[in-house]
């Protein structure tokens, strides 16, 4: 299994145990708002649950570029790459 994949399980995760999508129906293509229904509170539960798995700092300006779920996965290893 490769580290995006590692990371993108991890992160369907925290999208279920916040918004209540089951994290088998999570694809990396989803957009956050959009497709999962994730609001700006739950955008920042999904912020501190990351910072707290991966010890990765989202500031609230990146966090609101971020659009799709993969665009959590790859700020998530970019920031561990650059760590």
């Amino acid at each position: 299994m490769s580290q995006q994949q590692t990371v993108f399980e991890s992160v369907a995760d925290i999208i279920e145990k916040i918004s209540g999508v089951p994290a088998g129906q999570v694809t990396p293509e989803n957009r956050l708002r959009d497709d999962l229904e994730i609001d700006s509170l739950a955008l920042i539960e999904i912020s501190v649950a990351v910072v707290e798995t991966f010890q990765v700092d989202l500031p609230d300006e990146e966090l609101k570029e971020l659009r799709t779920v993969q665009d959590v996965v790859d700020r998530i290893e970019t920031a561990t790459i650059n760590a």
